[in-house]
């Protein structure tokens, strides 16, 4: 790009101030005008930045330095610019810049000399990443400097290389960002410099001073070739006509595309793992899980670390997190954590290590590591640390220990944050002590700290976690009656509790809620919305939801496309769960082994078990672990099409896996003998069921109810559901309208109508199955109407079980 200089405009120059009576129409004596270096005529007119046709103005300035220079012709402006590019083609007419470290040795005193040899044409302005920029935009051609860290360089590198500009060490060497030297250009004086700048580097080596990279990651992969232009910069570093046409017939390209490729254009993110290693992630597929755009990824509840990829950790920070995590003994840890120096960058190694432990969830070496802080180092714990110890021994439901925690916080006069109180909450939580929780708010009230959202949407979600809905409700109307701030986070919590509760309109209510004072909802907010009409088997309320996340720009994800699988499934539809699968696919999004189990299920519910073991075949077959829960949809698949050979065989499969089947596997199993007439063979299975710790649950009897009531043995019916009182177990929806169904199959109108009045005198109130037994168990017209105008006074969603 161009280069300009100040230069005077007369030889005569005067400090003095400017006299009142100056023409208006000439400039003062000393004042200075910018005078393009590629233009040597003395006719040359003085510029300003702003192409325009337009005439300069008559009005001039005379109380400032310099008057206006008016706008100049775009043909005159554009003749400079490429003045300026011809002329820094060569070092000796180019614009350099380097800066100077704080240690004045040989590195320093090289660098002054350097600074000399180029002194015609160099300048410092002291950041270095401004100076990268400048040689990036074509302002400067050139820029170089020793000893700069990693987080001075790596910006300003890649916009030079983006631009099409060369980036190596001032050796000559290829460079990563942890080397101490580093020279950019624009490539086409890098040589040039090199051969100058070389020489006095390799000096400075064998003098003794350290070139050494400042610290490698392991498995850290930095190659790059020496002179590495850029095929297709984003911009050229030289203006000129040739170059606007290209960046024209470019633009016309991308014209030319049609609608669909513009969107099916993927970009490639980059960033660097915790191992050091830099990688590339599709934009389209990145889930929540891994941190959703690669946000999340550090820890939440804790001061001082910033929401991002980094910090990486050090060679020594490294060391002691591969040996917590390897070591198990306590002893031998805090053994071997006493040898070490208690200096403070020591004390960040220990911190990082341990919040790299939580973000990895191991519990267990995060409470050795910050309990040698705590009880035997001479390191004084700060915030964060009391912080982790109360989260992991939360998380374990270890109440007592977290609580001590939080006195040694108080006795060593830390003052505790809202993450503090948040922690505690979401322990309290989490083991289902609800009043301790509202001890943590009232002795916040009491200190006069209002709690803030973080405080209380991690109340919400420990509430969620341990299903409480009610109290959930009752801590969000708190929250709004103390005029707390409800952000985005609080909305799709409390979607997530009227979700999980099976109230999916009032779900809706809270999201028109949110969109009514200007909340802007999120993926997840959507995503939580979609599963709350899932858990109904709603299809169209949930596909309304998912349009409109589109609609708003969100792209789905993997737990979004979940969701809307989920809805068909609980429907009944496994074919659009299929479809949306193949969907899925087709956009880019990987199917994870959620969506596997859902399309398992899908098939499972429908009876369709060739289909649900293909679905099965195919999670394997993608290199894709089945858990438990993968082998139990399976078996649930083969029971409901009475399968029993096909069962025993998914059942040896857990135990070759060494998998030991729960009692959902088992319930399964008792399903597949009971629909395939095995009545003996369920009986002993539930014998064995029995005798295990736990026993059977509400679902075996279930079971054991809806096998014998259709096989017409209702005496066994009812000692079966007779059981469920005597093991102190609750009867469900399900139980008594198999119960119902068993008379119904009969057309005992009479009995199916007490029956239903002893389950509404129990609490359990009908849904849509139960509508259907009792419609079945009709004889005539009247009887219909009788079972639908008791249902609809009993059920408040009622209206809806009757459009079938």
């Amino acid at each position: 790009m161009a280069r300009y200089l100040l230069a005077p405009t007369s030889a005569t120059t005067s400090s003095s101030p400017l006299s009142k009576d100056v023409a208006k129409g000439s400039p003062p004596p000393g004042t200075l005008r910018l005078c393009a270096l590629g233009s040597r005529s003395s006719k040359a007119r003085p510029i300003m930045a702003v192409a325009s046709e337009q005439s300069a103005p008559a009005a001039k300035y005379p109380k400032v330095a310099a008057p206006t220079t008016g706008p100049i012709p775009a043909d005159e402006l554009l003749g400079v610019i490429q003045e300026a590019a011809k002329a820094g083609a060569d070092v000796e007419q180019s614009l350099l810049v380097t800066g100077f470290g704080y240690d004045h040795d040989d590195a320093w005193m090289t660098n002054i000399n350097l600074f000399k040899e180029f002194t015609d044409g160099v300048r410092r302005l002291g950041s270095a990443a401004a100076d990268m920029s400048h040689v990036g935009l074509g302002i400067t051609e050139a820029y170089w400097e020793y000893r700069l860290k990693p987080w001075d360089m790596a910006a300003g590198v890649l916009i030079v290389e983006e631009a099409g500009g060369v980036v190596t060490r001032m050796d000559g060497e290829e460079f990563t960002v942890f080397d101490r030297s580093v020279l950019v250009s624009n490539g086409v004086v890098h040589g040039q410099l090199l051969d100058r700048i070389g020489p006095p580097t390799e000096e400075l080596k064998k003098k003794g001073i350290d070139f050494s990279l400042w610290f490698k990651p392991d498995k850290l992969r930095a190659e790059a070739p020496l002179y590495y232009p850029v095929a297709k910069p984003r911009w050229k570093l030289c203006v000129c006509k040739n170059v606007l046409q290209e960046a024209a017939s470019r633009d016309g390209e991308m014209n030319s595309y049609s609608h669909n490729e513009k969107i099916n254009q993927k970009r490639e993110g980059a960033y660097i793992d915790k191992d050091g290693v830099a990688r590339t992630f599709d934009r389209k597929k990145i889930s929540r899980k891994r941190g959703g755009a690669m946000r999340g990824r550090g820890w939440k509840y804790g001061s001082g670390f910033v929401d991002g990829v980094f910090p990486v950790l050090s060679p020594m920070a490294q060391d002691i997190l591969d040996f917590v995590q390897k070591e198990t003994d306590v002893a031998k840890i805090w053994e071997s954590l006493d040898k070490i120096p208690p200096a403070h960058n020591l004390w960040d190694d220990i911190i990082n290590a341990a919040v790299q432990l939580r973000l990895n969830r191991q519990l267990d070496p995060i409470i050795s590591v910050c309990e040698w802080i705590v009880y035997r180092s001479s390191f004084r714990p700060d915030l964060i640390c009391y912080n982790l110890l109360i989260d992991a021994y939360g998380q374990k439901r270890q109440l007592n220990k977290a609580e001590s925690i939080y006195m040694t916080l108080l006795e060593a006069q830390c003052v505790p944050t809202e993450d503090t109180y948040a922690l505690l909450l979401r322990a309290y939580c989490n083991a289902g002590s609800l009043h301790r929780a509202e001890g943590v708010i009232s002795e916040m009230q009491e200190n006069r700290i209002p709690p803030s959202a973080t405080v209380y949407n991690a109340y919400l979600d420990g509430l969620l976690k341990a299903r409480c809905t009610e109290k959930a409700v009752e801590v969000y109307q708190r929250m709004k009656k103390e005029r707390c701030r409800t952000n985005t986070e609080t909305y799709t919590l409390m979607i997530n509790v009227y979700g999980k509760s099976n109230q999916p309109m009032s779900a809706m209510k809270i999201f028109n809620e949110m969109k009514s004072i200007g909340c802007k909802a999120n993926i997840c907010t959507y995503t939580a919305l979609v599963n709350a009409f899932a858990r109904e088997g709603l299809c169209e309320k949930a596909e309304e939801v998912f349009e409109e996340m589109q609609q708003a720009g969100h792209e789905p994800d993997v737990y979004a496309y979940n969701a809307l699988m989920e809805a068909y499934s609980r429907a009944g539809f496994p074919q659009g769960a299929s479809e949306i699968f193949s969907l899925m696919q087709h956009m880019g999004c990987e199917p994870d082994r959620a969506s596997y189990n859902i399309l398992v299920d899908a098939y499972g519910r429908a009876g369709l078990h060739q289909e649900a073991e293909a679905a099965f075949e195919e999670l394997k077959q993608q290199g894709i672990r089945p858990t438990m829960k993968s082998h139990m949809l399976l078996l649930s698949a083969h029971a409901k099409s009475g399968n029993v050979s096909r069962s025993e065989e998914v059942m040896a499969q857990l135990h070759k896996s060494g998998l030991k089947p729960d009692t959902f596997a088992l319930n399964a199993m008792l399903n597949a003998y009971g629909r395939a007439g095995r009545l003996d063979d369920m009986e002993r299975l539930f014998a064995a069921m029995e005798k295990r710790d736990g026993g059977p649950d509400i679902g075996t009897y279930n079971v054991l109810v809806n096998v014998y009531g259709r096989a017409g043995y209702l005496d066994r019916m009812e000692a079966a559901f007779r059981a469920v009182a005597a093991r102190g177990l609750a009867a469900d929806v399900v139980t008594w309208t198999s119960r119902i169904g068993a008379y119904a199959r009969k057309k005992d109108y009479a009995r199916c109508l007490e029956i239903f009045e002893e389950m509404v005198d129990a609490g359990c109130y009908p849904d849509a199955g139960t509508a259907k037994v009792l419609l079945a168990a009709c004889s005539d017209e009247r009887q219909v109407e009788q079972v639908t105008a008791i249902v609809r006074s009993m059920h408040k969603d009622a209206k809806t079980l009757f459009t079938i």
